[in-house]
């Protein structure tokens, strides 16, 4: 037959049990707004009952329970969704580092209309382009002031062009800083993951759950996949094998690292060969850096160095004031060092602008404004760069740059809604709601009420038996 006390210990049950489970409701209370942390349930089961009856004991009614044991404190998380997440994160990842440098080249070109404060190039070509037309319909071409206001305005277009051109470099260099740091980052999350991953093996190896470590790990490999793109494998004892295009970046308590070179590009250490980035912030930063940036870039290059050949060219079939021709308006290789000839900017290099066309002798003629207007000319109806005027080309990259800034926007915004939406989804599993967990503390808390109060039950019915029934001795 049952133990006398059997009752008792049946209720020791239940009050450990409930002890727990009060335990683990705290735990999540304290824990309703800290970041990646996932609720926490505990799952309780009966213990097993008393053997079935047999021969050569009393039969009874039924099997007797021996009340509860806890079998798991269980971490509530959708890995589904975890996972699903992390794919996305990629993707956000590098939408945002394309949607933040468009935006940032935006700034540096003046562009749209809305952000150019008289500092684009495209501001500055138009205005000398108005001063040359000034030049040419001007009654005499001789006029000092309409001169001043040609070299004036064809100095702030090679100002701008210079400023333009050295932003953009800096922009380039400011991306290869930034992907360092991040490159940084990522050995530093592939070491603390592999080291969380040695103790959650240690833990799960003795049958518990390191419930708070696991969370830990999802937000550092949160964090990691919004960098790069990355599979993930778990083991029978819980740890992650994480790689890249095929390379492992973690196995197990083991990590790799990354190397950033001279020459921008990044390596494996441990093989040196290069990292193949598929999605992810750093993809995105190299190709703004080595594509996008580029492209604006040899662009600007391109067009000031028509813009000197072409203009030169044209300039030096004109005649200055003195009657002088072959002179150059424009010095410089390119966009980096574009600037006026000496000539012009000397002293007296306002008789130096060759705005006339002369056909006959000279003799001290003051000329025409032909050349000037043939200048002009040069800059928005000359088609020199793949069939397109300079002022054409340069509105064709303003255009180009305006729809990759709104696709980057866009992608990134509808990217960024995705995720919230998924974030949203592992909330709703993973989050703790303070409702709830009030609920399971009014019931944990009575069911422990109850136990201790069938403990104390049971003591009186053990301490009438023991001292009101029978004399022992007689």
């Amino acid at each position: 037959m049952r133990s006398t006390f059997g009752g008792i210990e049946t209720m020791l049950r239940g009050l450990r049990a409930q002890q727990l489970a009060l335990d683990t409701t705290g735990h999540n209370i304290s824990n309703a707004n800290t970041p990646g942390y996932s609720r926490q349930t505990v799952d309780m089961t009966a213990t097993d009952p008393y053997a079935v009856p047999t021969m050569n004991r009393y039969q009874i009614a039924g099997q007797i329970g021996t009340g509860v044991t806890v079998t798991q404190i269980r971490r509530l998380r959708d890995l589904f969704v975890d996972r699903r997440t992390q794919y996305e994160n990629a993707a956000l990842g590098y939408w945002d580092a394309r949607q933040r440098n468009f935006s940032h080249l935006e700034v540096t070109l003046a562009e749209p209309a809305e952000l150019d404060t008289g500092s684009s190039i495209g501001y500055h070509l138009n205005e000398f382009w108005s001063a040359l037309q000034q030049l040419g319909n001007a009654n005499r071409a001789d006029n000092i002031a309409v001169r001043s206001v040609v070299r004036e305005k064809a100095n702030n277009l090679c100002d701008s062009i210079r400023s333009t051109y050295r932003q953009l470099t800096t922009l380039q260099k400011d991306l290869s800083a930034e992907i360092a740091v991040k490159i940084g980052r990522i050995n530093s999350l592939a070491d603390q993951i592999a080291g969380l991953n040695a103790e959650i093996a240690k833990i799960t190896a003795v049958g518990d759950n390191p419930n708070d470590l696991l969370d830990k790990r999802e937000v550092l490999v949160g964090e990691l996949s919004t960098l790069v793109s990355i599979s993930i494998q778990s083991d029978e004892r819980s740890q992650y094998n994480i790689s890249i295009a095929g390379m492992l970046l973690v196995a197990g308590d083991m990590s790799c690292h990354m190397d950033v070179l001279d020459d921008g590009r990044i390596v494996w250490a441990h093989n040196g060969l290069d990292v193949q980035f598929t999605n992810g912030e750093i993809r995105g930063l190299l190709e703004m850096r080595d594509v996008e940036v580029q492209y604006y870039v040899d662009s600007l290059n391109d067009f000031a160095t028509t813009l000197i050949t072409a203009f030169n060219n044209q300039h030096s079939l004109g005649t200055d004031l003195d009657g002088n021709t072959g002179n150059n308006f424009f010095a410089g290789t390119g966009a980096a060092d574009i600037t006026l000839d000496n000539a012009i900017l000397a002293d007296d290099g306002l008789r130096r602008i060759a705005a006339a066309l002369i056909t006959g002798p000279w003799d001290n003629q003051v000329g025409n404004g032909d050349n000037a207007l043939e200048l002009a000319r040069v800059l928005k109806e000359v088609p020199l760069i793949n069939g397109n005027t300079l002022s054409d080309f340069y509105d064709s990259l303003i255009a180009k740059l305006g729809v990759d800034a709104e696709k980057a926007k866009v992608t990134h915004d509808n990217q960024k809604t995705l995720v919230g939406h998924l974030k949203n989804m592992q909330e709703s599993v993973a989050g703790v709601s303070l409702d709830e967990e009030m609920a399971n503390l009014i019931k944990f808390q009575n069911a422990y009420n109850a136990a201790a109060r069938m403990m104390t039950a049971i003591d009186e019915v053990l301490d009438r038996l023991i001292n009101g029934t029978g004399i022992v001795g007689r």
